[in-house]
């Protein structure tokens, strides 16, 4: 049984790609808890370690100015440090980084057959990594642990993503729906969100959550019969 199926279950492949794949978001309460405590800063330590190459600290979709923070390399020390002072220790290409993130990201291929992109998010109470955005990707966000409040409304300047731009602010300026979706998680909650949902999060409290984000290409159709269903922005 793949990851999905089992965050999905009871709830079949088959009816969430009738009823949400590419069209709504969907939320189930406990249903990863058995990835609670898949990240931690022990968890970031080690992907620290290794030296990757794709680590940030935005506050509000922001970098800091120091040029040194900005390489998209960072010491635990550095991270520990941003997110001390209310920036968001943001992991992107986890998959690269860490044989737990891998071995997710390989299974969400095998299902989708399409790039798959594991980030991690570690944002204090009261902060937001961003601003209302939405991504090119399906994504999957995984709670591990903390609470955080994420906010959503549909996109109807750019449905779908399904036009790629270099800035979204002229379509968030634009867009017209008000209607929110509100969804809580906590440790062990899950939260699909359709590629082109308009989002953002506000952490509770010190949250930790995975985000896998499934790239699914504009002309391919899903097919849950195989288990091949066919599909993020920084």
């Amino acid at each position: 049984m793949s990851i999905l199926e089992q965050l999905l279950s009871p709830m079949t492949l088959s009816d969430f790609s009738t009823t949400h794949l590419f069209r709504e978001p969907y939320a189930a309460p406990e249903k990863a808890s058995f990835l609670r405590n898949s990240l931690s800063w022990n968890t970031l330590n080690e992907i620290l370690y290794t030296g990757h190459k794709n680590c940030w600290l935005p506050l509000q979709g922001k970098l800091p100015l120091d040029e040194d923070l900005c390489t998209g390399q960072l010491t635990f020390s550095q991270a520990r440090k941003g997110f001390e002072s209310g920036r968001t220790v943001l992991v992107r290409h986890a998959e690269q980084a860490h044989p737990l993130f891998a071995a997710l990201a390989k299974d969400f291929y095998r299902l989708f057959n399409d790039p798959v992109d594991v980030q991690l998010y570690c944002t204090p109470a009261g902060q937001e990594g961003f601003d209302w955005h939405y991504d090119y990707e399906d994504v999957f966000v995984i709670q591990s642990e903390g609470e955080k409040e994420f906010r959503l409304r549909k996109n109807t300047v750019n449905p779908g993503a399904s036009i790629k731009k270099t800035s979204q602010l002229e379509d968030l300026k634009n867009e017209t729906t008000r209607a929110e979706l509100r969804c809580y998680l906590k440790p062990g909650d899950w939260l699909y969100i359709p590629a082109g949902y308009w989002h953002k999060a506000m952490a509770l409290t010190d949250s930790y959550h995975i985000s896998v984000g499934v790239l699914m290409g504009q002309d391919k159709k899903p097919n849950v019969g195989n288990l091949h269903l066919r599909s993020r922005a920084f």
